[in-house]
């Protein structure tokens, strides 16, 4: 069987050679299994969070600059990721094992990632060396081989692996401290937060996770756990039954935000995977109905797939097109995104990201909202999100919309905007509006 390493250097080198828009898709593909698969998956998508580090790490020793081989620059990547972040690698197995995945030039690779590791010391960073040093941790330190930028904006894009025009956007926009949060949580390991489906209560729930050995922490949020270690909760009875579903607190926070209640009818307009869909069933019960849609037949499916394991198939309606979604008393409308508010997670997103990709993705998201407009019965309410935090793909697109003439009388009630927080939550952005009744007008 594959080794963790060997699949991650296998699906890392695909996305490199353009084989491949989602590493997960090859990562899935190689059959691996526990400890295996989650190794590999977390080598694989710390490479893609840290790729433009490791790069600067290697050009500052690579004299010749970094290989044109795909598949060996992957392997030194991989090389200097585990000898870096990596917590508890020993650095020997670090070296030796990314080495024996490479079928030539290994004396170059083994020479290099030793020049790293030899770089890699025993105590604190110094407060004064930013440009000169990388904090790996309270008491560990790697020198680098060349230096950082003076300028902080231009200094955390490459720590951090931003393109440069977008940190230089949220600098501006959000200020250095915005800025400094967005490239906190780019780089860092993304929390996985548990919900609790009801009736299965937070602290029940717990309980059945600690007998299976998850280890988990209450969050802030009265219904959500944060999984912090031990097993895998997905092998679990809990899991298999519907008693809990991923969902991190800003997407919660979205679904919450949409108004309703027992016995209503509610448009989940761009549905898939179908989490927020489950939060929406859970509160129209009983006597409600959740119609959810998703132009994507292949995730349409991972919501059916959804709605059987959470035992919501009573609630929950799956449409195969928009032109059977019924008037509805609230509707939710999840638009497509540039996904900058998630970028730890999905970590693909930093390298097809261009100055202008919010631009070009407002244009679907006005479509999207209009239809959503459309959808709410008079009186009834719209709750625009995305897990973006560009004011492009926000604010702007629900302004634009709501100027625009012809549509039915719209307000726009609240809005909110969630910067990402490393270890704590993602980024994004939710609008909620009301549809008036005939005859109002604009502000209606």
């Amino acid at each position: 069987m594959v080794s963790a390493r060997a699949a991650a250097l296998r699906a890392l080198a695909a996305l490199d050679r353009g084989r491949a828009d989602r590493i997960r898709d090859v990562l899935d593909a190689a059959r691996l299994e526990g400890r295996e698969q989650a190794f590999a998956f977390e080598l694989a998508h710390g490479v893609l969070r840290r790729e433009r580090l490791l790069d600067f790490v290697l050009e500052g020793l690579a004299h010749r600059g970094l290989p044109r081989d795909p598949t060996l620059r992957v392997a030194l990547r991989l090389g200097v990721h585990q000898l870096l972040f990596v917590a508890g690698m020993p650095a020997h197995a670090a070296v030796h094992e990314t080495v024996a995945l490479v079928r030539g030039n290994r004396g170059f690779a083994n020479a290099l990632l030793r020049a790293v590791a030899g770089r890699i010391e025993a105590r604190a960073a110094a407060h004064r060396a930013v440009t000169t040093e990388l904090a790996l941790g309270p008491e560990r330190t790697f020198v680098l081989p060349q230096a950082l930028p003076d300028d902080e904006v231009a200094r955390l894009a490459i720590v951090h692996s931003l393109p440069d025009a977008a940190a230089q956007r949220w600098a501006a926009d959000l200020g250095r401290e915005g800025l400094r949060a967005i490239a906190a949580a780019a780089s860092a390991l993304p929390a996985t937060f548990l919900r609790a489906v009801a009736p299965v209560e937070r602290d029940e729930l717990q309980r059945e996770l600690t007998a299976a050995g998850v280890e988990t922490a209450p969050a802030a949020h009265p219904r959500l756990l944060q999984w912090i270690g031990g097993e895998s909760p997905f092998a679990t009875e809990p899991f298999r039954r519907g008693a809990f579903l991923v969902q991190d607190p800003t997407a919660l926070a979205a679904a919450e935000a949409v108004p309703c209640g027992a016995g209503q009818t509610v448009v989940d307009l761009c549905a898939a995977p179908g989490t927020k869909t489950a939060l929406l069933a859970e509160r129209v019960r009983p006597g409600g109905r959740v119609f959810a849609f998703d132009p994507d037949p292949a995730r349409r499916r991972r919501i059916v797939e959804n709605v059987a394991r959470l035992r919501f198939g009573d609630v929950v309606q799956v449409t195969d097109t928009a032109a059977s979604l019924p008037p509805a008393d609230a509707v939710l409308a999840d638009v497509p995104c540039s996904n900058t508010g998630v970028l730890g997670r999905r970590v693909e997103v930093r390298r097809r990201w261009q100055p202008d990709t919010a631009a070009q993705m407002a244009g679907l998201q006005r479509d999207l909202l209009r239809q959503a407009i459309a959808l709410a019965k008079p009186g009834g309410s719209v709750v625009y999100s995305t897990c973006s935090i560009e004011c492009a793909e926000n604010e702007a697109v629900v302004a634009a919309v709501l100027a625009e003439p012809g549509l039915p009388p719209c307000r726009l009630v609240r809005s909110h905007l969630t910067l990402p927080a490393a270890g704590r939550h993602d980024g994004g952005f939710f609008a909620v509006l009301a549809r008036g009744l005939p005859g109002a007008g604009r502000d209606g």
